[in-house]
């Protein structure tokens, strides 16, 4: 079994192509030349100028609809300081649906990189610092399960992170809310927030989030709709450059991608500037901070303290207590505190800044060996050697199009392991990748699994599937530490897709036991080899997981629908 070939095939040419572009990217080779005084306010006076002759006598009225500010703007510029003074990258990291990779346009006309070629240069001047965007949407998924895999997608360095919420996740705040809570446990900088959105409960949330200092800084930012309208457009005479040629996408007219709902290459060019012009402002405030030495620059949020939060102010979804936990936070022993526990995702979704932490990294036995290209169709005959890395028919059909377009840039591409009953067991050990278990009340070699792991997700791939399609609640069999388990249950109200729920709750049935490394076999009872033990754990034989067995029903037919494990989420205990 060349497991380790296969997951470098997985990840074909998006992957790898993300992946080395971010870590040529993630630091400057030198600390660049700034200017100083006068030169300084030439560049952030000429900017401010671009911007007003680009949108004319709209301008102001565009930030005062567009733009809202939680938090304080010295937070941020905070940020740029630390990073001018360890010489290092401003990272902003931009997360969500279509709408921010770009389609109906070239991935470079998105948003996020037309903030880049707006600030980089400015940055350099000011503070000596270069600005790494990283547009990390992928089509089509909620905000979780991508989420639970925040590092996997953008990184452990994001200054700045965003989501996309302005058309696709209703009026609810709690998923908002479960996006600012991980990415304030998973991120080591607790990033500044982005929301592309202007949703009256989601940025009351993102107000009292600030204002009560969980945290530090956030926006939120309007697309057309909350802008302007034709009225509006067809009023101002003459019209600003700005809003010249409005409805015409960036891409030819034979790419795909040119739905009513996806930005033109002029509003992704006007989300830029009004994101833009509020770094500016930060931008200015960083400049001041550097340029008096004796004020002393502290941290909003203390980055050595634990990270705990409130009771969650949004409404729970009617899920089982542990995923609200997993979402949210546990209860604090004694407390009014609410902790968010350690967490481990592995997808092979794409774009991706890590190339080991992808879905065959956990695979014990039951993955079919093939050495074929993630474009190729996948046949009744691939599927009977095993469990296969693959993507819906929709998604290849779409990349083949895009392909024929040159690709247009894109980097996202939704991978995942997908089996029916043909394809038989696949096995698969999940590590402790917690905190030192030394630290728990009972012995380091206990082997009951729920004293290491609290919860354990299954999620299918966000995709249109027929009814009959493998439902991942009713469709498998599945054992976790050798205990089958009989009831799975939905997650609600997050990791939703086209009125399909994406994630069951699998969770660590009573009774599942711990295996070591060292003592795991695969479904016909064969060791691992040192090479698949370097793979799955570092080599380490006393390192701990817990070994998942997975299995599609009879019913299940590649026809009808394969099942589909996207994302495999689990919980610390």
């Amino acid at each position: 079994m060349v497991v380790a070939m296969i997951l470098l095939l997985g990840m074909s040419f998006y992957g790898f192509n993300y992946a080395t572009s971010v870590s040529k990217n993630t630091s400057p080779k030198k600390t660049l030349r700034r200017v100083s005084g006068n030169d300084a306010k030439a560049v952030l006076s000429e900017l401010k100028q671009d911007f007003e002759k680009r949108y004319g006598s709209y301008s102001k009225t565009l930030l005062q609809r567009g733009l809202d500010e939680f938090g304080s703007i010295d937070a941020t510029a905070i940020r740029m300081v630390e990073a001018s003074q360890a010489g290092r990258s401003f990272v902003m990291a931009f997360s969500g649906y279509s709408v921010t990779v770009g389609r109906g346009n070239f991935f470079n006309q998105s948003f996020p990189f037309e903030v880049q070629r707006i600030l980089n240069e400015p940055m350099q001047k000011l503070l000596g610092i270069t600005l790494v965007v990283r547009n990390a949407a992928i089509g089509g998924i909620p905000s979780f399960p991508y989420s639970f895999c925040l590092e996997h997608f953008v990184g452990s360095d994001p200054d700045v992170l965003s989501w996309d919420y302005s058309m696709n996740e209703g009026s609810s705040e709690a998923a908002l809310e479960a996006f600012v809570r991980q990415s304030m446990k998973q991120l080591p900088k607790r990033p500044m927030v982005i929301m592309l959105d202007k949703n009256v409960r989601r940025s009351k949330l993102l107000k009292e989030y600030a204002e009560k200092g969980w945290i530090a800084d956030a926006i939120a930012v309007g697309r057309k709709e909350n802008v302007l309208d034709d009225n509006t457009l067809a009023s101002l005479k003459p019209l600003p450059p700005g809003f010249q040629q409005w409805d015409e996408f960036g891409a030819p007219q034979s790419c795909p991608g040119r739905g009513a709902w996806h930005p033109k290459r002029q509003e992704h060019s006007m989300i830029g500037w009004i994101i833009a012009m509020h770094f500016v402002k930060v931008l200015e405030r960083a400049y001041e901070m550097i340029q008096n030495p004796n004020a002393r620059i502290k941290r909003a949020l203390d980055l050595k303290t634990r990270v705990v939060f409130p009771k969650a102010l949004s409404t729970m979804p009617d899920n089982e207590p542990e995923v609200n936990e997993l979402l949210f936070g546990h209860k604090m022993p004694g407390k009014e505190s609410y902790e968010i526990k350690d967490l481990s995702c592995r997808t092979s979704f794409v774009p991706a800044t890590d190339e080991s932490k992808t879905l065959p990294s956990i695979v014990v036995s039951g993955f079919a060996e093939a050495d074929l290209d993630i474009m190729v169709d996948r046949t009744e005959a691939h599927y009977g050697h095993g469990w296969v890395l693959d993507v819906s028919k929709i998604e290849r059909d779409t990349k083949r199009r895009v392909e024929h377009c040159g690709g247009l840039g894109y980097i996202d591409m939704k991978i995942a392991l997908y089996g029916i009953p043909e394809s038989g067991k696949l096995r698969l050990w999940l590590p402790f990748e917690g905190q030192s278990h030394e630290d728990h009340s009972h012995a380091s070699d206990d082997i009951d699994a729920k004293h290491w792991f609290d919860d354990l997700l299954f999620c299918e791939a966000n995709e249109k599937r027929p009814d009959e399609a493998c439902k991942l609640d009713q469709d498998m069999l599945i054992t976790v530490g050798g205990v089958e388990v009989s009831t799975l249950h939905p997650v609600l109200g997050a990791a939703e897709y086209l009125k399909r729920t994406t994630c069951v709750n699998v969770g660590i049935p009573q009774g599942a036991k711990i295996t070591k490394l060292g003592d795991v076999k695969t479904v016909d009872g064969s060791p691992l080899s040192s090479q698949d033990k370097r793979r799955m754990g570092g080599g380490e034989d006393d390192k701990v997981g817990i070994v998942v067995d997975v299995s599609a029903k009879p019913k299940v037919t590649l026809t009808g629908g394969a099942c589909c494990l996207s994302h495999i989420v689990w919980e610390m205990h």
